[in-house]
């Protein structure tokens, strides 16, 4: 029987291993969907002379970004799968995206020579990061300024590809927050240049990474030209694409926008739902065979794998799409299993002590990340909004209070990403605020002021701003979602 490299769960056995032993750890941040995770799996580790190495000279950590997002945002190498190398303290020594075999023998010996040869560490140790440097510095009271939406609003518009459609060069990534922002600029200025910009990229999608036989997006285009998919399907690209092409529709009344939000409300229920017990599904594989294969042949052929693994902050995410493009379809079906998809998550996935938990294989795991808890109190709203019924408005005070105790700093504004525990180890010693997932902090906590008239929901939002307020002009187009809740705050109304 081949051997094979012996992996271990991301945790104190393996950091007390690596101490012990002297020996650096081999990080693999992988992926079920990851077309050149499975490459590598095949090629680079499953090679007898790199199996024989790193099983003798490091420590193996195997872990799935899905259900560790948290590990992800601090060890990603700008693609997956990411190869990093850790020293015992889980500081980055080197790292790498995919490394074909003969490359990755040349690294591990590399880095084990310079491992065995170090004097003392010279690392800072790590827990102590900028991010709580600065927030030693209090919030000067200052306020948001206007000037925000229009800078940005000139970011997107010089990121955008007049050509193709979208943002950027290649790859190329879709961007519905990019989108959702220029549907509010056009409701509100009329400007028809703003949807036009919108409306191509919808277009440009799809005519490239649109499934025209089963629906459904893939997650993105290796090129500029959105024509050469990559073809796995992710649950929060559908979500986000979904609430896209359903206000396309609501604002241009084009069938065309309406048949697309149908397809992809179609597939999501035949492919990547759990409807006997409401949740939806994580994602469905990249296989390129199948892709590749005509209409025909396809109904032949199994369809690729779906990890049926339910994730709280994306099943969140589809809940605000289907009950949004429900609403605007005049889809009860989507409106209703949105709703029993939030009843599953409260009873299966929710602790009053805890918050949500981040997935459900079978059993809930992961609790204290800031992203299922925030897009689940969102969805939340979304729920009430459309039922009115009361219960749901409990859940929803509930779970903006745990979120205000447990990951908001109220010295300097934002969110922490996730709860520090006692055993965290590595990078999660430091805590995080990541711009984007505070941006849509900011536009939560404002609907929260918008729904019970509470000012220090406002306060919150308007704080959360003021932390990101120097540095927002570094995301690009990518603070849209940032420029959307400045409007809102400055504007008192909701951009829906």
């Amino acid at each position: 029987m081949k051997t094979k490299i012996n992996w271990l769960e991301w945790g104190k056995e393996a950091f007390e291993r690596a101490g012990k032993e002297d020996k650096p750890i081999l990080l693999d941040l992988t992926a079920v969907w990851c077309h050149w995770c499975h490459v590598m799996d095949a090629t680079s580790y499953s090679d007898s002379e790199v199996i024989e190495m790193v099983n003798g000279n490091f420590v193996p950590v195997k872990v799935y970004i899905d259900r560790r997002p948290d590990i992800r945002e601090r060890y990603n190498m700008g693609g997956f799968p990411s190869t990093v190398f850790l020293d015992s303290a889980g500081n980055v020594i080197a790292g790498d995206t995919y490394i074909p075999p003969q490359r990755l023998k040349i690294m591990l010996k590399t880095i084990k020579a310079a491992y065995k040869k170090r004097k003392d560490d010279t690392h800072d140790e790590i827990g102590s990061s900028n991010q709580e440097a600065r927030s030693e510095k209090e919030i000067k009271k200052q306020k948001i300024k206007g000037e925000a939406v229009q800078e940005i609003l000139l970011s997107v518009e010089d990121s955008f590809d007049s050509f193709y459609g979208g943002f950027g060069l290649q790859p190329k990534f879709p961007s519905p927050e990019a989108a959702d922002f220029l549907f509010m600029q056009y409701k509100k200025t009329n400007n028809k240049k703003h949807l036009d910009m919108a409306i191509k990229t919808l277009d440009g999608m799809h005519n490239g990474i649109y499934d025209k036989t089963d629906f459904g997006f893939f997650r993105y285009s290796v090129t500029q030209d959105w024509k050469t998919p990559h073809y796995e399907k992710m649950l929060d690209t559908n979500a986000g694409l979904l609430r896209n092409y359903a206000v396309a529709y609501s604002l241009t009344k084009n069938k065309k926008y309406k048949k697309v939000a149908e397809e992809t409300i179609a597939y999501i229920n035949n492919i990547l739902s759990n409807r006997a017990d409401g949740g939806f599904y994580g994602s469905q594989d990249a296989d390129e065979e199948f892709y590749l294969a005509g209409a025909e042949e396809r109904k032949s052929k199994k369809q690729p794998y779906v990890d049926k693994t339910i994730y709280v902050d994306w099943n969140s995410m589809m809940v605000s799409s289907y009950i949004k493009a429900g609403a605007i379809l005049n889809s009860r079906y989507a409106v209703d299993f949105a709703i029993k998809t939030a009843d599953f998550i409260l009873e299966k996935c929710h602790d009053k002590k805890k918050g949500l938990f981040h997935f459900f294989d079978g059993e809930a795991k992961i609790s204290g990340l800031l992203g299922d808890n925030i897009y689940f109190l969102n969805c939340l709203i979304d729920v009430y909004e459309t039922t009115k019924n009361l219960k749901y408005l409990k859940n929803i005070k509930e779970t903006a209070e745990f979120i205000l105790k447990n990951f908001y700093d109220d010295r300097t504004g934002g969110f922490f990403d996730r709860v520090s525990e006692d055993g965290d180890l590595g990078a999660l010693k430091r805590r995080d605020k990541q711009f984007m997932e505070n941006s849509f902090c900011a536009n939560v906590f404002l609907r929260m002021y918008f729904l019970t008239d509470d000012i220090g929901y406002k306060e919150v939002a308007e704080n959360t701003l003021l932390y990101f307020s120097g540095s927002y002009l570094n995301f690009g187009y990518f603070a849209a979602m940032y420029a959307a809740a400045v409007d809102m705050l400055l504007n008192q109304s909701l951009n829906s």
